[in-house]
This record gives structure tokens, C-alpha cells and sequence, in this order.
């Protein structure tokens, strides 16, 4: 992956820093950067979810 393309999926990444979860408008809008990321770079979600799983296991 390209420089400029890791730096448009962090600038999604902390779009989702300011969305409010408890609102059906928050939860739409982290839906919506989640599936662009993903769309953007494949399996991003994935290892993410693998890597916050193992430091999570780690850290105990």
C-alpha cells in the first residue's frame, strides 16, 4: 500500500474517534467509515481485530 493511501485510511480511522455511539446517526456513520476502510484495504478490520485480541490477551 501507497503512503497516501495509509494516510486517507488513518484520517478514516480517526473520523471515527468523534462519532457518538449511543445515536443511530453515530452508529450509521461508523457503519458507513468502517465499510469504506474496508472496501479500501481488505482484511484492515481483520488484522486489526487480531491485533487488539492478542495485546488484550497479553496484557493480563
Amino acid at each position: 500500500m501507497t503512503a497516501p493511501a495509509d494516510k486517507e485510511l488513518a484520517a478514516l480511522m480517526l473520523q471515527l474517534t468523534g462519532l457518538d455511539l449511543t445515536t443511530a446517526d453515530g452508529r450509521a456513520g461508523a457503519g458507513c467509515i468502517l465499510r469504506e476502510i474496508e472496501t479500501k484495504a481488505p482484511g484492515t478490520l481483520a488484522r486489526l481485530r487480531t491485533a487488539c485480541a492478542s495485546r488484550g490477551a497479553t496484557a493480563r
